[in-house]
């Protein structure tokens, strides 16, 4: 006998939750296999409909997609004794981005592998008749699987997803703050919507903190403080433009460009100092690089060899290191500490506030930092344990 519905699936821990509905992890009882169920709750929603229009839209869109990189349709139920509709999908295993925050953000190389693995979904989704627009690419919605040959990197919840050309217009408002393109503020979404979620997705990777706490300039992530100057920085500009007229319109459009920009040099580091890739391919086991600053490298006179007299140099070098070491812990400690107690006031409980507040911390220590790595290579000048450079030919 086969068995159907709840009857089937043994549902165990939650997974996650949405504005769509709840999604848990479930055994499958007739193949032993582990599946992901999504439920939808009729009393959750009170009188809007809504969610449950985003649901049978999501239902629609996954039984018609087929990609390694998507969770694949598995089965769709409803309970009319409790109320509840049950989408079941295949269970996406691996490690959402959203769990680098908190470390160093990413390198260079390793973003543009990201891009490249979301560049294959989004291109997927984009080539449909209509295009099918995810509308909340996020770090916590792009999975890592790094064991998974062919595709690596996988996309989730398309509980947002709409069929461009729809004709529901700009009713729904749909995304999460940081990542949403600035059409969505009123319902507006196409190809280009998403080609600007996932460059907020990387520039937050970049920097390790999440898209709402990035630096800006007006509407704009301010990516100069975010990344050095490279063609990657470059590419991830034209993804971030505000206005989606001016936007690149889809994933083949970024494909393009990324092609027609190769990687930048992978050392950018003053003469003396390991650049990121030597730090890569150096570091014993899975360890991830350190993130490269968010201030301009010292200029490159400052990291050659002092020619002042042993004494002197020695001097330097000891007032470098304290100095250094003072302005490390101003950075690390005193600033986020300050922020943490000043954002404790009554004033900066509206979340408008608190993203000014974080975008002055991101300065405060963007000009901390750049002070830190001059003193850093003064004292690595004057190092007395480096020869002196002979004289110089007039």
């Amino acid at each position: 006998m086969t068995l159907v519905g709840l009857q089937r699936y043994q549902i165990m821990e939650p997974l996650g939750a949405g504005a769509q509905g709840q999604t848990f992890r479930a055994i499958d009882r007739e193949t032993g296999a582990s599946v992901a169920i999504k439920v939808l709750r009729l009393r959750n929603m009170g009188s809007d409909w809504k969610p449950f229009d985003l649901f049978e839209r999501e239902c629609q869109v996954l039984r018609d997609l087929r990609h390694p990189a998507i969770p694949r349709y598995l089965d769709q139920f409803a309970s009319e004794a409790t109320g509840e509709f049950f989408l079941v999908m295949e269970l996406i295993d691996g490690e959402p981005l959203s769990r680098r925050f908190g470390k160093a953000g990413l390198a260079e190389a390793e973003l543009r592998d990201l891009l490249i693995g979301a560049l294959a979904i989004l291109e997927y989704l984009h080539a449909r008749h209509p295009p099918v627009v995810h509308r909340d690419i996020k770090p916590s919605n792009l999975i890592l699987r790094p064991h998974h040959k062919s595709a690596p990197l996988a996309l989730i919840d398309f509980g947002g997803v709409r069929v461009a050309l729809s004709p529901d217009g700009g009713s729904t408002m749909i995304g999460t703050f940081g990542y949403m393109a600035p059409e969505q503020l009123h319902g507006e979404a196409t190809p280009a919507t998403d080609i600007y979620s996932l460059g907020a997705t990387l520039a937050a990777l970049a920097a390790g903190t999440p898209a709402d706490k990035l630096p800006r300039r007006g509407l704009a992530i301010d990516l100069p403080a975010v990344l050095p100057p490279s063609p990657l920085r470059d590419v991830l500009a034209a993804m971030l433009a505000p206005d989606p007229a001016q936007r690149l319109a889809d994933a083949a459009a970024v494909r393009r460009m990324l092609a027609a920009t190769p990687p930048g040099p992978r050392d950018r580091s003053p003469p003396g100092r390991p650049s990121v890739s030597q730090d890569r391919s150096s570091a014993p086991g899975p360890s991830r690089p350190p993130r490269p600053d968010l201030a301009p490298a010292a200029p490159r006179d400052l990291a050659t060899v002092s020619d002042l007299p042993r004494p002197l140099r020695f001097i330097v070098w000891i007032w470098s290191l304290l100095a250094g070491g003072l302005f490390f812990v101003i950075e690390h400690v005193f600033i986020p500490l300050g922020v943490a107690l000043v954002g404790l006031h009554p004033r900066y409980a509206k979340a408008r506030r608190r993203r000014r507040l974080a975008e002055r911390q991101a300065v405060a220590i963007r000009t901390i930092r750049g002070v830190r790595r001059r003193i850093e290579a003064i004292g690595h000048r004057h190092d007395p344990n480096r020869e002196a450079l002979p004289p110089a030919d007039d």
